[in-house]
C-alpha cells in the first residue's frame, strides 16, 4: 500500500475518457452485439496504458485503469450482483 506522512496522496474516482474505438466496442458488447474480442482486448490494453500514463504525467500518486472497459456503472453492477436486472425500456443505447 502506498502511504505518506508528509502529504495527502492524490488519486481520482470514476471513468476517464476513452478513445472512440474502445467506446464503440464496449457499448456494442454491453448491447449483446457480436464483437471481435481480440480487437477489444488490444484496444483496451492500449487505452489502459494511455490513461495510466496520463495519470502519472498529472502527478497522481495512486493510478488506476480509468474504468475504460466498463460501459457504465449500472452494467458493471448488473454483471456482479445476482437478482438485479436492467429496465429494458431504458437499456444502454451507446450514448455517453
Amino acid at each position: 500500500m502506498i502511504c505518506s506522512i508528509d502529504r495527502i496522496l492524490t488519486t481520482h474516482a470514476g471513468s476517464l475518457p476513452r478513445p472512440a474505438g474502445v467506446l464503440n466496442l464496449v457499448f456494442a458488447k454491453a448491447r449483446g452485439e457480436p464483437i471481435d474480442q481480440a480487437a477489444l482486448d488490444r484496444h483496451l490494453a492500449s487505452a489502459v496504458t494511455e490513461v495510466v500514463k496520463q495519470q502519472i504525467e498529472c502527478g497522481l500518486d495512486v493510478v488506476n485503469h480509468g474504468e475504460v472497459s466498463k460501459p457504465n456503472f449500472t452494467d458493471y453492477v448488473l454483471e456482479r450482483i445476482a437478482g438485479c436486472e436492467k429496465d429494458r425500456a431504458r437499456a444502454c443505447t451507446g450514448s455517453a
